[in-house]
């Protein structure tokens, strides 16, 4: 039996907006570029009707603009932005994770010290390694360790808000940097701040959760030179 037209768009309208959100986070798609319907029938091998819906789904979450006259473009970055976004990822992350530890979930502290395990063993298998290394690396499991932290909180609207503030400050860290500026400082936060999100001290974990989000602010003094 053949899938039903609008589901097969449906899932074709998904799978541009996941690449259009990777292509945009990773700076493959600069801020401010015109994103042409027809081009991206090419890039990405999906119809134009799906790519019209992602692009206009992205707008809505902040990724993109349609100004008018102009069409649907990179939305451009500026250092008050991602300032903005960080004062948001702390409102939200602080209420979700207040309201995990006092969920008090088995289940939701063993997916913490998981995630934190994995993410762990990943950063210690690339610092073997040598080198620099590369966000992209690391963002993958980085992300799921954050989404552990809030999924004791009990709403999908905050685990969703969450998402898609975490992915609009990771689009900031690849463009001011592509590489971790200290692996130490950053491998450190984790462990800190898990330590105050198992001890069950709601106000010392939502403070280490607003340090672990400032970490690297100054890193973001850069973003200046790209504004549009």
């Amino acid at each position: 039996m053949s899938m039903p037209v609008a589901s097969a768009e449906e899932t074709l309208t998904k799978t541009a907006v996941d690449r259009l959100v990777q292509d945009i986070v990773s700076g493959a798609l600069a801020p401010g570029k015109k994103l042409r319907i027809e081009l991206l029938k090419e890039q990405y091998q999906i119809g134009a009707s799906p790519l019209r819906e992602a692009l206009t789904r992205l707008s809505a979450l902040g990724f993109v603009t349609n100004k008018s006259r102009r069409g649907f473009r990179v939305a451009s970055v500026s250092q008050e932005d991602f300032q903005d976004i960080t004062i948001v990822r702390e409102m939200i992350e602080t209420t979700a994770l207040r309201r995990s530890i006092e969920q008090e979930s088995y289940e939701w502290e063993a997916n913490v010290v998981s995630a934190l395990a994995r993410l762990r063993l990943k950063l210690s298998r690339l610092q073997a390694k040598g080198g620099e290394i590369d966000w992209l690396d690391v963002e993958s499991i980085h992300k799921e360790y954050h989404v552990a932290l809030m999924s004791g909180c009990g709403s999908e609207r905050l685990l969703t808000l969450q998402s898609i503030l975490y992915d609009q400050a990771t689009r900031y860290r690849y463009l001011a940097s592509p590489k971790i500026p200290n692996m130490r400082e950053f491998a450190k936060s984790h462990e800190v701040l898990t330590e105050a999100v198992l001890s069950k001290e709601v106000e010392r974990a939502c403070a280490a959760m607003v340090r672990h989000l400032r970490l690297f602010a100054t890193l973001y003094s850069s973003i200046r030179r790209l504004d549009k």
